[in-house]
């Protein structure tokens, strides 16, 4: 969304103000361009009809951001939740479109991108943002280039590339809750075509979250690295590896309970509660110029996760919901490109194939926890239960797409994607103490396997008023696979009828602006859109009849309504100040929904039609306003303040009041959170050589209490659990660039 990067942009502006004299000033001003690739080519932002917000490292550093989870917090119309807390599976949502299963083998419906390659694990999509270069957030379907599961859009990650040239910064961040951030980089040549770029970034915190049963903090401990090589042998020929790594080595999030007196303490017992993140990859991207108008891309890439999370889910010191979720995932993806240009035309076609192993096992502790609360409080206890389950997924695709000139002032966009996904699994889960009661199914042994063969594509028409105005219309159809429920808690009693999910199909229609306005001093971009969304993947929570425990699963809502519109603004009204701001506006509901309820003897349904999904706010704003003052020999002074806010939003699709009738249906407003506004502030000094930064911030100014994701446990610990959102910070910043 960011235009220009704060720092470099108001140094070079000073130094140039001292050298060239204020008569060049509008020229100096003018918004400098975005380049993109969101259509697998560089493109200048406004020559593409998608509706795209787009940020560079440096306004990502300025605004504080530390993870891939705050990018949200920037961008109207995205979401993203992390429903089991940092480290755990990642949720995000663009438009309304989404997925936030915490089940250990699903991924949603939006892509997941870091230096072209796909992160498809949910496990994985929580990213350190460390020496980035640009992020990308697209808008709608990008089922042609990007393929499978991009039916709400795709994030997409790039770093900073190796120089020819010697560079070299460290970086430390110091703040309340014991907050310190390291980071380093170095870059340069190592021969005459070989360069090299080290970036490394470690953070760790005391946390702001106590357990009072033993006075201690949720305690974090973050490292990444990343090492690329850049290797150009002759002119045509270039090669960039990338060898990446993580390790998240934390206290687990201690979630909030409704009834607590304090938002964040509250009194979880003695035990240790940690999570462990390790994450080790690399990719290869090759690049040929075969001639003046054809190329030939190759990208290869391998990861591995493991993850060992231990969970305390009741807010309470007793035994009642407590977790331990392993997983290991190996992910290899392979895609061959061709992309070929002449006067009039602009293509590319290409190949893509992904393999993805996930091995999980989830073991589940209430020992505390009487099988019968009703008539034998004392016991016997639900005790232990385990759920194991292996799967391997297969997807392959071929796809293109071509961008032609109808006439001077018009193109025509054209593409589709064939892909075929292959998805097996097997997944046992046992409960020993559910054999004491005949009611309950105490295990269940489960394997079978699905193909999806689909195609996607678009079909787009770009009209060029002038050399500052875009208007584009487009359809574009995307599909997110099927797949199974593999959660830790599946109903085991129905746990064959509905394990299996069937893919959604998205068909978008779009109409936008592209502009750029006062001399080159504006940007303003908007789009609306209507969303044709079938058998929409939806998460639901719903208790069961015997044990008043949640039953979660993925089923399908054969119809959901959804438009809305995206409007951001760019404006740099002087020389000295820059404001930016955007607006979202999502309207979803169920058009055609039977919500799966447990009964004691199978399953019954309700209607929820005209109710609104889960995790969608309906507006979104987000502002960001930033002053210069130059000191001459004494250097820049920065002052930035930006803002967000959210309207009430849902997290969970209702509830059924009485388990097992259907008829008690109930939207529960109270799992949710009322709408609210988070301000951050920066106060920034540069000195006149752009070596030096001293930096003062703070975030969440206001101190505000919200609720980050909720979960529904009334029923049985008394209260509902809450992911609390970061109280208000501060902290100071010094950076140094040889």
């Amino acid at each position: 969304m960011r235009a220009l990067s704060f720092k470099k942009n108001a140094l070079s502006v000073a130094l140039g103000l001292l050298a060239a004299g204020a008569t060049q000033a509008q020229d100096i001003f003018s918004l400098e361009e975005i380049v993109v690739t969101a259509q697998k080519r560089e493109q200048s932002l406004q020559d593409v009809g998608i509706a795209i917000n787009a940020f560079d490292g440096e306004t990502m550093e300025a605004m504080g951001v530390v993870s891939s989870n705050e990018i949200a917090a920037k961008t109207p119309n995205l979401n993203i939740m992390s429903p089991a807390g940092e480290g755990g599976v990642v949720s995000v949502y663009i438009r309304g479109i989404g997925l936030n299963d915490f089940g250990l083998n699903n991924t949603g419906p939006v892509g997941f991108y870091v230096d072209d390659s796909a992160i498809g694990s949910s496990n994985g999509q929580l990213t350190t943002m460390f020496d980035i270069a640009r992020v990308e957030v697209l808008k709608g379907p990008q089922g042609t280039l990007f393929g499978r599961n991009t039916t709400g859009g795709a994030l997409n990650i790039v770093s900073n590339k190796p120089t020819d040239e010697f560079e070299a910064s460290v970086k430390l961040s110091a703040g309340t809750y014991g907050y310190l951030k390291t980071e380093g980089m170095v870059s340069g040549s190592l021969t005459d075509t070989v360069n090299a770029r080290l970036a490394l970034v470690n953070y760790t915190s005391d946390g702001y979250i106590e357990n009072l049963s033993t006075g201690d903090e949720v305690e974090k401990e973050n490292f990444a690295g990343r090492l690329l090589f850049d290797i150009t042998p002759t002119d045509d020929f270039s090669v960039l590896v990338n060898i990446h790594g993580s390790r998240n080595d934390s206290d687990s999030d201690l979630y909030g309970l409704t009834s607590d007196s304090d938002f964040y303490e509250g009194t979880h017992g003695d035990k240790d509660y940690t999570i462990n993140v390790d994450t080790l990859g690399g990719s290869i991207k090759a690049e040929y110029d075969i001639n003046d108008s054809l190329s030939l891309t190759s990208i290869t890439s391998y990861d591995d996760l493991s993850k060992r999370h231990n969970e305390e889910g009741d807010m309470t010191p007793l035994e009642l919901i407590e977790f331990q979720f392993n997983v290991d995932t190996h992910t290899f993806a392979q895609e061959l490109r061709l992309n070929g240009e002449s006067d009039a035309m602009h293509w590319v076609a290409g190949l893509y194939y992904l393999t993805e192993t996930t091995n999980w096992k989830t073991i589940s502790y209430s020992g505390d926890l009487p099988l019968d609360p009703v008539n034998f409080p004392l016991g016997p206890f639900l005790g232990e239960s385990v759920g194991e389950g292996h799967q391997e997924l297969t997807t392959q695709a071929i796809f293109g797409q071509v961008e032609y000139e109808l006439a001077e002032d018009w193109t025509l966009t054209v593409g589709g994607r064939y892909t075929q996904l292959d998805v097996d699994i097997d997944y046992s889960a046992n409960i020993p103490n559910f054999a004491l009661y005949t009611p309950f199914v105490s295990s269940v042994d489960y394997s079978d396997d699905l193909t999806n063969e689909e195609f996607s594509g678009k079909v787009a028409l770009n009209y060029f008023a002038d050399e500052d105005v875009m208007y584009y219309g487009s359809i574009t159809r995307g599909f997110k696979g099927g797949g199974f429920n593999g959660g830790a808690g599946a109903d085991l009693a129905n746990y064959v009828a509905t394990a299996e999910y069937d893919p959604e199909i998205l068909t978008a229609y779009e109409l936008g602006l592209k502009s750029t306005l006062l001399d080159g001093t504006m940007r303003l971009n908007a789009a609306v859109f209507y969303y044709d969304y079938e058998d929409a993947q939806v998460f639901n929570s719903i208790a069961d009849p015997i044990t008043d425990l949640p039953r979660t699963s993925i089923e399908n809502a054969k119809a959901l309504e959804l438009y809305g519109l995206d409007l951001d603004v760019t404006w740099q009204p002087t020389e000295a100040l820059f404001i930016q701001a955007g607006v979202g506006y999502t309207h979803s509901e169920f058009d055609d929904f039977d919500l799966t309820v447990p009964l004691l003897s199978g399953t019954g349904s309700t209607d929820l039609s005209g109710e609104t999904p889960q995790n969608t706010p309906e507006w979104s704003a987000t502002l960001l306003a930033n002053y210069t003052w130059t000191l001459g020999d004494n250097g820049i002074l920065m002052a930035q303040v930006d803002g967000t806010y959210q309207s009430e939003v849902f997290f969970s699709n209702g509830t059924i009041v009485t388990a097992g009738d259907p008829s008690s249906y109930d939207r529960n407003e109270d799992i949710g959170q009322a709408g609210y506004s988070l301000w951050n502030a920066r106060l920034a000094w540069f000195d006149s050589s752009e070596q030096i930064e001293v930096a003062l911030w703070g975030k969440n100014l206001g101190d505000k209490e919200y609720a980050s994701y909720m979960f529904e446990l009334t029923d049985v610990v008394g209260g509902d659990q809450v992911m609390r959102g970061t109280p208000r910070t501060y902290g100071v910043d010094v950076k140094y660039n040889f």
